[in-house]
């Protein structure tokens, strides 16, 4: 199982400029050994959420782990087979943009998010049939272990 993570595109702040050592463990921890998980999407997030920063920034750490074989990027292709029933659907609380977020976390190995958004903390928390968990501080959970 791959120590991957899901990293949504509002912690990118967090990122550029670390507010503890809870977030400069997290970056160090992608730089040598974690894999993340991404959609073209979220990828495009990424690179809006820092447009202009010369910062450390999610796609400097994007670009490092291709390089390293270390991103799981998921197609469109895949985020269309994952279908979400349309039941599941009305009860989701995220903004629709976000589903395809919910979807690349439960196809992951690990299935395990950082968000600063509470209503996608829930709808991955509480997807039906998946043990997913989603967290607002990188300091809430073992993100080097294997699974929550």
């Amino acid at each position: 199982m791959k120590p991957d993570l899901f990293i949504d595109s509002d912690i990118s702040g967090h990122i550029a400029k670390p507010p503890d050592d809870h977030y400069k463990d997290l970056i160090r921890w992608l730089n040598q050994e974690g894999f993340l998980v991404i959609c073209r999407s979220l990828l495009n997030a990424y690179v809006d959420a820092v447009r202009g920063s010369p910062l450390m920034t999610l796609p400097v750490i994007v670009d490092r782990l291709t390089r390293a074989g270390r991103l799981i990027r998921y197609r469109k292709q895949d985020l269309k087979e994952f279908q979400i029933k349309e039941r599941i659907v009305k009860r989701l609380l995220s903004n629709p943009s976000d589903h395809d977020y919910i979807k690349i976390v439960m196809m992951s190995d690990r299935k395990l998010a950082l968000s600063g958004d509470n209503k996608l903390r829930r709808d991955i928390d509480n997807f039906p049939r998946y043990r997913a968990r989603a967290f607002a501080h990188p300091r809430e959970f073992d993100y080097r272990g294997s699974k929550p």
